[in-house]
């Protein structure tokens, strides 16, 4: 089922509120990696190194080849954005004035259809499984967890 578009979806990645401080740190230098773009704060490419990991974990193939999206905050998707479907991370330049570590959360919440491609609800649940997976291996815990998150556009008034 193709995602709808009265919505606006965000991918939710969080850890164990009660897992240890050594876990937690290594989160913390994870969402660093994820959410600095592809040239940010972190090391130069690591941002597409774990979405290459992120991907080589997702069990849809569609997901396997998707394309590593070229822009500043990093993410998946063809680079042509009328086209194709893509989602991102956090915006990099907006996240990189915030204090250091605001929330614990990891984000893509930039997911958007294409003319052509349109997520579907399978997709984006894969990709929050390949994600978790990836996660789990670099914090070296089971207790990371993610979910979608749906805003009405519109609000709720009449």
């Amino acid at each position: 089922m193709n995602i709808i578009n009265t919505h606006d979806h965000r991918l939710v990645f969080r850890i164990d509120y009660d897992a240890s401080r050594e876990y937690i740190d290594r989160w913390k230098d994870f969402k660093l990696k994820c959410e600095g773009g592809e040239s940010g704060p972190s090391t130069p490419g690591q941002n597409k190194y774990i979405l290459d990991q992120i991907k080589e974990n997702c069990k849809l193939n569609k997901n396997k080849e998707l394309p590593y999206l070229e822009r500043s905050e990093g993410g998946l998707g063809g680079n042509n954005n009328t086209e194709n479907k893509q989602i991102r991370f956090r915006d990099h330049e907006l996240w990189s004035k915030l204090p250091k570590y605001v929330d614990n959360d990891i984000i893509l919440d930039q997911i958007t259809n294409g003319k052509k491609e349109l997520w579907t609800y399978e997709e984006l649940d894969d990709i929050i499984y390949g994600f978790i997976k990836t996660a789990n291996d670099i914090v070296d815990a089971e207790c990371i967890n993610g979910f979608i998150e749906l805003k009405n556009r519109n609000g709720y008034s009449d």
